[in-house]
């Protein structure tokens, strides 16, 4: 005996608590994949990994990923504030990862990355004297030390807390607003539903 399918509808509300929640939602996203990145890691860097190339670009996106939890603009972010009641040195911690991400990793402004050109020159004491080639050095700071990576971990599972405990809050206010309308008009909401985009959408803001 087959049981009939339950349809249970799935409808959008444009509250602004909804908008903020839909951007918390996003940011739980990012500080997720900060603390699972971390973790991962610190392993990789006690067991002396020796795949630079993927320890780099790992610590890049965790970077990338932490710093945007706070942009403002386009999409509601935390505020530095959510730090005040933290133990230890919370904002001291989150002002070096932001400058990190700001000066090195977005735009090379700060001394972890130098480039510098000299000539290689023949020997001194040998007769023909004569410069043999142009060289470039490059000094770049790849990663911080396990206790950096572990810390931002840290950081971000303290603030993930934090994020959820205020998505609750809005949670809490939507319902109420839900509440306040005849529950037959809810079901005349528009259905909520998601549409991937395509290679047309990359250069168009989120709306």
């Amino acid at each position: 005996m087959s049981k009939n399918k339950v349809d249970n509808p799935i409808v959008k509300v444009d509250y602004e608590e909804a908008k903020k929640l839909a951007d918390l939602g996003a940011i739980v996203q990012d500080l997720s994949f900060v603390m699972k990145t971390c973790s991962r890691l610190e392993r990789l860097l006690k067991e002396k990994s020796k795949d630079s190339l993927l320890i780099e670009n790992m610590w890049t996106a965790v970077l990338i990923r932490y710093a945007r939890c706070f942009a403002d603009g386009k999409r509601f972010g935390l505020s530095e504030s959510i730090f005040d009641n933290l133990n230890g040195e919370p904002h001291k911690a989150h002002k070096f990862y932001l400058d990190l991400r700001d000066k090195h990793i977005a735009h090379s402004v700060n001394p972890f990355e130098q480039v510098a050109v000299g000539l290689i020159l023949s020997p001194q004491n040998i007769e023909s004297k004569k410069i043999i080639k142009v060289v470039t050095m490059t000094m770049r700071h790849m990663i911080t030390d396990i206790e950096g990576v572990h810390q931002l971990g840290c950081l971000a599972k303290v603030l993930l807390e934090e994020a959820c405990n205020i998505a609750k809050q809005y949670e809490k206010e939507i319902l109420k607003k839900a509440k306040s309308i005849p529950i037959d008009g809810l079901y005349n909401y528009p259905r909520l539903r998601m549409i991937a985009p395509g290679p047309e959408s990359a250069d168009k803001p989120r709306s």
